[in-house]
């Protein structure tokens, strides 16, 4: 019951939904129709803007190619500040949010541009395939297969040094990539290591997988019940989504909490949850593990009462407010190790 709190509706949500009514009862469409709904509530708003001061920055964007394992090519865009030293700078492997569904280099550009020009990273944004033309696990494969490239690359074609901070992170399914990274990284002795890890509204383990965790760890998660019928993902939603994608729900590749070892993961960890989603709980409960057997320092903004992914709608001060939260993240991620004491969590949206 520790987070349960936090799923009572928030104000700004009921206000917001209140003139949107096609917002409700998404259950009785699919998952394509879902998306379409959002994208016309989405156009009714102001979109999110580049910042002038992003805008007129000196970050040098270019998209190109990465070859996967099986020779794919993938698209991807970089995003390299135009000055200060290359030695002296992180860089981060972004992978967009969609559902393993949806998105592509475009998704994620304006977070990308805004995070390059204002604290001086390099960003290479990954356009990893997508189901059901490319099912699990082609998405997380290109997902690696980029972030193992920038390893080796990142001086020569991103102006960066992963030994200065190599940070991997993304939102909702592109977090599931990001955590099942963190493990697949560890175990093939990537070099440089990956130091942090922003881990936006993720799936850490498929509602179908629940039985296979310890009972201590399975009767933390409360969340799946309470937020079934959360706004904009409901646990009939997650089903569908897993049955498109083809990812086996006891794979580690998908169900990361499965590892039986989290020793030797990332030392720093940024997480982005909302109190009204039902994959709240599996957030938590890998922080928990992350903190326990790798001492992880975690910084955790809590968005009490607001559904997954709620920032898309711009209509909304929280949501006006997010980019500003992943600035605060992604430094959070690059600050010296002896700056850092322990996990602190910021709760949002009050």
């Amino acid at each position: 019951m520790e987070y349960s709190g936090y799923s009572q509706v928030n104000p700004q949500w009921t206000k917001f939904v209140a003139s949107h009514s096609e917002l409700g009862d998404l259950d009785r469409v699919g998952i394509v129709e879902r998306r379409r709904i959002f994208g016309e509530v989405e156009a009714k708003i102001p979109p999110r803007k580049i910042p002038e001061d992003v805008a007129n920055s000196s970050i040098t964007v270019d998209t190109f190619s990465i070859t996967a394992r099986d020779g794919y090519e993938i698209p991807v865009r970089s995003y390299v500040p135009g000055s200060g030293s290359a030695e002296n700078r992180p860089v981060l492997i972004y992978l967009h949010a969609g559902g393993f569904l949806f998105g592509d280099l475009e998704s994620g550009d304006l977070n990308c541009r805004t995070l390059a020009a204002r604290l001086n990273i390099s960003v290479l944004n990954v356009g990893y395939r997508l189901a059901p033309k490319w099912p699990f696990p082609h998405g997380l494969n290109d997902s690696y297969d980029a972030t193992a490239w920038a390893a080796a690359n990142a001086k020569t074609r991103l102006n960066a040094s992963p030994a200065a901070g190599f940070l991997v992170g993304g939102i909702s399914s592109g977090a599931n990539f990001a955590g099942v990274i963190a493990y697949q990284a560890r175990d093939a002795g990537l070099s440089p290591p990956i130091t942090g890890l922003w881990i936006s509204i993720p799936v850490c383990i498929l509602p179908q997988a629940y039985h296979l965790l310890p009972p201590e760890q399975r009767e933390q998660l409360l969340s799946l019940e309470q937020n079934a019928e959360n706004p904009l993902l409901t646990k009939k939603s997650l089903a569908d989504i897993q049955a498109i994608y083809g990812s086996p729900p006891e794979d580690p590749r998908i169900s990361f909490l499965l590892n039986k070892d989290h020793n030797n993961l990332p030392k720093r960890a940024y997480f982005q949850i909302c109190g009204r989603d039902p994959l709240r709980d599996e957030a938590f409960l890998w922080q928990k593990l992350l903190e326990k057997h790798s001492g992880t320092r975690s910084r955790v903004h809590l968005y009490t009462g607001m559904p997954h992914g709620f920032w898309r709608f711009l209509e909304m001060k929280s949501s006006q407010e997010w980019l500003d939260d992943l600035l605060d993240g992604i430094r959070y991620l690059c600050r010296p190790d002896d700056e850092v004491k322990e996990t602190d969590t910021i709760i949002k949206g009050v």
